[in-house]
């Protein structure tokens, strides 16, 4: 699938948000997208990488070699938070959330 599928809740969680936390994430949770066929399975990896993050935000930092400039334990924040926003998207059936970008008028 192609980001351009999510439906517009999903992408205001998935790109949107993210891009406020690094675009480093923004990046990777775009590019994720390829890999999956639909929606909800795309979400559910998604939240399940984030949550990593939000648990182990080090990891993060060593991933993108970001020690020192950013705060680890606000990192794990706002992962955390993002969390909480991607799961909001999970429990709200995928017909209530919106058009993808190709139904928008």
């Amino acid at each position: 699938m192609d980001t351009d599928d999510l439906t517009e809740k999903a992408y205001q969680a998935l790109i949107v948000e993210s891009g406020k936390i690094s675009e480093f994430i923004q990046v990777e949770i775009g590019a994720a997208a390829s890999r999956y066929q639909d929606e909800n399975t795309y979400i559910g990896a998604i939240h399940a990488f984030v949550s990593h993050f939000a648990e182990q935000p080090e990891d993060f930092l060593e991933r993108w070699h970001l020690f020192g400039e950013v705060d680890p334990e606000e990192l794990g924040q706002r992962f955390a938070a993002l969390v909480e926003k991607i799961l909001q998207v999970i429990k709200t059936p995928i017909e209530e959330r919106g058009p993808t970008f190709e139904e928008r008028p």
